[in-house]
């Protein structure tokens, strides 16, 4: 019993080797000359020596007129990166010019926990005016330390990062294999644009679903033809692991490579948005208001309203417009939004009606006007023409009914003050 237990290997040592992965006591693979590592020459690729092992690499070039959709690469270059930052809330980004960005993309074996391997990790920035992308393979577990050292390289030279859902997703990976392989990344250190959240935010409403592929077709006219699609993307990595067998990863090659295209593409497109370069009034001014630059989302909110727009961006320009205008103390402007609102056929809300009398009671003066607006919304909720707020909360009929009286009260003591001096 004793010999057999002696002869099992420790618990974490049986679980490496499940995972295929180098045991501790193992030397990091090195050989004399990388050329003498596994013949994948037909991937077009190239072995490399890092500080960390032996990886893989292949590059492509594409040109700056190269066109992903409808958008050129070049216009990345054209990025003003302060407009960008303020859509992350980060002043570092409105400091790095854009051919410090470094767009990155990973692919993972998709097992749970520390099994889950970066077996792929894309990576594309802009020199000397052309777009270099590389991709960095994982042959076999034992190259780890190659990716992550080559990968760690093209950290070293970078100032900004951007992904999409990087920031849950390739970060974290990419984190967990550093740690796991004990070497350190500036993966935290850079300002990151997540093109996920921006997106999502702007074109709430626009499109369905924020997937890349769907986002690719909605906003920049791309429509991938035989892709891999990603729940393949795993097993098609496993079967090149097995044999060897290059033609089960190209695709895989592909699918990253026109994932990191998009960042590119969607990076320039979210720009033309910001600036307002785009023909997108209602998505330049939800940037410009989360930026925090009210004036510019005030004028765009009213030049969606002067477009085609539907009655759900209509009032939520309207109410949107309002608020800003309030922020920049601008009391009539908002008024004149929240009246709109009022006045919008089929409208059944009660807040344009509390937000125009508390403007007309606080800030404008007009008590009469406060009065009427209250009241007003209160026989529109006894006839059931506009929805009340619930219990508790500003827009409730208790909550209007005591601002009724209290207005009430103040106008009486008003007209009572004018008798008396009269």
């Amino acid at each position: 019993m004793f010999a057999d237990a002696a002869a099992k290997p420790p618990g974490r040592d049986r679980l490496r080797a499940a995972l295929n992965q180098p045991l501790r006591g193992e030397p990091a693979l090195r050989r004399e000359s990388v050329t003498e590592l596994l013949d994948l020459s037909s991937l077009g690729g190239r072995w490399f020596e890092s500080r960390s092992g032996p990886g893989y690499v292949i590059e492509s070039v594409y040109e700056p007129g190269h066109c992903h959709g409808d958008v050129a690469l070049h216009r990345a270059l054209g990025i003003a990166p302060a407009r960008l930052a303020g859509q992350i809330r980060d002043p570092r980004l409105a400091e790095t010019a854009p051919e410090r960005f470094l767009y990155v993309d990973t692919e993972t074996t998709g097992l749970g926990g520390a099994g889950a391997m970066v077996f792929l990790a894309g990576i594309a920035r802009f020199e000397d005016g052309l777009l270099k992308l590389r991709q960095y393979l994982l042959p076999g577990p034992q190259y780890e330390g190659g990716l992550l050292g080559g990968l760690g390289g093209e950290l070293d030279g970078a100032e900004a990062l951007v992904s999409y859902n990087g920031k849950s997703f390739d970060v974290p990976s990419l984190e967990s294999r550093y740690i796991l392989s004990r070497q350190q990344s500036r993966l935290r250190d850079l300002p990151h644009l997540d093109l996920l959240h921006p997106n999502r935010r702007l074109f709430r409403g626009v499109i369905d679903s924020h997937r890349l592929p769907v986002v690719e077709r909605e906003l920049l006219g791309f429509e991938r033809e035989d892709d891999c699609p990603s729940a393949e993307v795993p097993e098609r990595y496993f079967r090149f692991q097995r044999s060897g067998d290059p033609t089960h990863i190209r695709p895989v090659l592909r699918h990253n490579a026109w994932d990191i295209l998009s960042l590119v593409a969607l990076a320039a497109h979210l720009a033309a948005v910001v600036e307002d370069a785009g023909g997108r009034p209602l998505q330049a001014a939800r940037a410009a208001e989360y930026a925090g630059d009210h004036a510019a989302a005030a004028r765009h909110y009213a030049a969606s309203l002067e477009g085609p727009g539907g009655r759900a961006e209509r009032l939520e320009a309207h109410e949107r417009a309002a608020r800003c205008h309030q922020r920049l103390g601008e009391w009539e402007a908002a008024a004149e939004h929240w009246q709109a609102l009022i006045d919008e056929p089929r409208s059944r809300r009660a807040l344009p009606y509390v937000e125009l009398a508390k403007l007309a009671e606080h800030r404008l003066g007009d008590l009469p006007r406060a009065y009427v607006l209250v009241d007003e919304a209160l026989t529109l909720a006894g006839r059931g023409l506009i929805r009340p707020g619930p219990a508790g909360g500003e827009l409730s009929v208790e909550a209007l009914e005591h601002r009724r009286d209290r207005l009430r009260g103040r106008l009486e003591r008003t007209r009572a003050r004018s008798r008396a001096v009269d």
